[in-house]
């Protein structure tokens, strides 16, 4: 009967953007427990951290291009999965390494796919989030950001949540940007995600910058603006071709059916992409 439950899972069709253990909507404190953000992955250069990065794919990771400044070199990079803790005992993390490594070549700032030596299993900890590529979110959503702050969590670095809403641009083009209420950006929470949850699935929406290059707004009140996904979309249409799908929960008769509708649509990309290849067996 074990076997027969293993069989089924693995023949599943992957959805995205679900967190059983995650009940974060609104309020909550910063630091982290085991399983909230499943995507989350640290990236590590000689086994140190220097980048979040989220899981977008059954084997590939989203993260910030200038994470790669020091090293393109894919053997001296590291994925881990399901960790908390930089600093202690972390029950359900499972490392892999990275065998290749594309990173999109547009004017301003640019994002990195990974391509992973193994598919993880998926589990409580370890999910992959969806990726945003139609959806809107309006002003006032509230969203959240994560990262392994330097220097913050405590000696164990316990992984950082922050809370923020969707505010207008004002001024600022809104086809290609998402502007957020302010929040500190530190060393190491680069090239995580800023996702936002819509219809009981967590969009990813943005790749957060390096510590103080995103736009800050001259208000009043501080505003930042990330570069949306949908500005990708060509490039990570061809890094990850098909998309997963969220969870779609439609109720007949007071039963719940769940299922998985993957996109079909097909984007050509006339962009160059710098594309980096492990030579190792």
């Amino acid at each position: 009967m074990h076997f027969l439950k293993l069989n089924l899972y693995h023949s599943a069709a992957v959805v995205c953007g679900q967190a059983p253990l995650n009940s974060r909507i609104s309020g909550g404190s910063s630091v982290v427990t085991a399983g909230e953000w499943p995507w989350m992955v640290s990236l590590q250069k000689n086994r140190q951290h220097v980048c979040g990065g989220t899981l977008v794919s059954e084997d590939s990771v989203l993260t910030s291009a200038n994470c790669f400044t020091g090293s393109t070199n894919v053997s001296d990079w590291t994925i881990i999965l399901g960790r908390l803790k930089q600093n202690g005992s972390n029950p359900f993390e499972v490392s892999l390494n990275v065998t290749n490594i594309t990173m999109s070549n547009l004017t301003g700032t640019n994002i990195a796919v990974l391509n992973l030596s193994a598919r993880p299993t998926l589990n409580n900890y370890i999910q992959p989030v969806c990726l945003d590529n139609t959806r809107t979110f309006p002003v006032g959503s509230t969203c959240w950001a994560a990262g392994w702050s330097s220097g913050q969590g405590g000696v164990e670095e316990v992984l950082l949540e922050f809370q923020t809403s969707v505010v207008d641009c004002g001024n600022i083009s809104i086809s290609d940007r998402i502007c957020t209420e302010f929040f500190k950006l530190e060393q190491g929470d680069s090239g995580g995600p800023l996702m936002c949850i819509q219809d009981g699935s967590w969009f990813q929406t943005a790749v957060l910058p390096f510590s103080g290059t995103s736009t800050r707004t001259k208000r009043q009140t501080a505003v930042l603006v990330f570069p949306s996904l949908k500005n990708y979309q060509p490039f990570l249409q061809m890094s990850l071709g098909t998309f997963l799908s969220p969870r779609t929960i439609s109720s007949t008769n007071d039963t719940n059916t769940i299922s998985s509708t993957n996109d079909t649509n097909t984007i050509s990309s006339t962009n160059d992409t710098n594309t980096i290849s492990s030579t190792n067996d």
